[in-house]
């Protein structure tokens, strides 16, 4: 049977319904790089024909970094500023993060990875040629052998993406969970995209917002994580206007202004600041004012997301006001890592609790601890069959979603943020989505009867 091999071909990684013809014997398949025979623990086959060879035994001998991630079941083969990354079951491959659309999808075979050596080969810079009387697929490379370059490892990855992580904008769902894993949870955002919440490890607390299996957001508070190898937590105000330029005023969307109000009342500061960046997306800085305006946080929504949305608020649903409410107490916990605190414990009882109190403020149109009923968050904790000898309220509204309320918490008089940074153990979150999406906002903490101290604060 002749070889037919494409030009652009895929990784085989598992088994599917594809026909597999392997030859034995006098019709093996060979290989050679500039005349030297590979030596195979898997004998090269053909599929649908595809000449497929095990990964390693090819590109190793190319001088090719080849690594194998089994939780994402992916595939990263790097050489010099070639990165090329394939996925198990997928028409699709990345070269240097641009998508390549495949005809075959990846698979594993006999226990070992499989990939079409054209397609990598002919991207690493080779020359492959089929030999019909010796049967023998042919790789020349100039200039042989390759130099692997050690800065372009996976550890060299994470570390390019830290710095740069506006880089992330646009890039493939397949080639986040690659750099970053499977997340730990998926929330839904106000855009209605789901945003990947990475919060195993609340110093690198970080969220990337997918549609559409493509990064439309990005949020971090971590000091990991930078924007333009520069801008990131602790990053001075001017030095954010060095880099960025002029700050928005507001949001024009279908001819209408959204006005963008970015400073505190108490003493105005600015607490955040939001940039245009090429018609592609939108940064906003966050800032801590309690820390000589540095940057706090970050933000990024791709630019077309966020003119689709009308206004400021999402579509109200039970699912979105839930994902607030665990992106808030995520918030609050990771800025307590920062500041050297335990973590809080959830408490479902104080959340039921600050749920009511959200929703008692929204539909009787008023906002104060206490309620129409003149009961303190202390009565309602007490009415919510909690003891506590230590608890406190954080209360928001009209913050256009939970990121925006922690921020403002941490930003407005000092009592609130010294309530998520206090000694309390237990926290609840509750929030309440009115008809139109405007969203109201309560912390309820507090620590246990048994301790000796006795203190109320809100």
């Amino acid at each position: 049977m002749k070889i037919l091999i494409s030009a652009i071909t895929a990784l085989i990684l598992c088994f599917s319904s594809i026909t597999i013809f392997e030859v034995h014997g006098d019709g093996e398949i060979n290989v050679t790089v500039n005349d030297s025979m590979i030596e195979f623990d898997v004998s090269p086959i053909i599929v649908n024909g595809r000449t497929m060879v095990p990964v390693r035994g090819v590109f190793e001998s190319l001088d090719a970094k080849v690594s194998w991630f089994e939780e994402t079941k992916t595939v990263l083969v790097l050489k010099e500023n070639t990165r090329i990354y394939l996925i198990v079951d997928s028409l699709n491959a990345y070269v240097n993060e641009e998508l390549v659309k495949l005809d075959v999808p990846a698979k594993i075979i006999n226990g070992r990875t499989l990939v079409p050596i054209r397609f990598i080969s002919e991207t690493l810079g080779a020359k492959v040629s089929w030999d019909e009387n010796n049967r023998t697929v042919r790789i020349d490379v100039d200039n042989y052998p390759y130099s692997y370059n050690e800065s372009m490892s996976i550890e060299y990855l994470s570390e390019k993406y830290q710095d740069n992580m506006e880089f992330l904008i646009g890039s493939p769902l397949e080639y986040i969970e690659f750099l970053f894993g499977i997340p730990d949870r998926v929330d839904l955002s106000k855009y209605g995209f789901d945003w990947y919440i990475y919060n195993s490890d609340l110093e690198k607390y970080l969220m990337i917002g997918i549609e559409d299996d493509t990064v439309v957001g990005l949020y971090s508070n971590s000091k990991y994580y930078k924007l333009n190898e520069n801008i990131g937590f602790a990053t001075s105000k001017p030095k954010v206007s060095k880099t960025f330029g002029s700050p928005l005023q507001y949001y024009l969307k279908n001819n209408t202004q959204f006005l963008l109000s970015k400073e505190n009342k108490d003493n105005d500061k600015v607490e955040y600041e939001v940039y245009n960046i090429k018609n592609r997306y939108y940064t906003t800085i966050f800032y801590d004012i309690h820390n000589d305006e540095k940057v706090t946080s970050f933000m990024l929504i791709d630019y077309e997301t966020e003119n689709s949305l009308v206004g400021f608020y999402g579509e109200p649903s039970k699912e979105l006001t839930k994902s607030y409410e665990r992106q808030i107490f995520d918030l609050a916990n990771a800025v307590r890592k920062r500041h050297d605190k335990p973590s809080f414990v959830l408490d479902e009882r104080a959340a039921n609790v600050a749920r009511e109190h959200s929703k008692d403020m929204a539909l009787n149109n008023f906002f104060a601890h206490k309620n129409l009923k003149e009961e303190s968050p202390f009565d309602r904790l007490k009415n919510g069959e909690i003891s506590f000898s230590y608890a406190g309220e954080n209360i928001a509204a009209g913050q256009m979603c939970g990121i925006f309320a922690h921020e403002a918490w941490m930003n407005s008089k000092k009592g609130h943020r010294e309530a998520i940074l206090d000694d309390f153990k237990y926290l609840g979150v509750g929030v309440y989505l009115d008809s139109t999406g405007n969203t109201t906002y309560t912390q309820n903490f507090y620590t246990p009867l048994k301790s000796r101290k006795l203190f109320f604060r809100f």
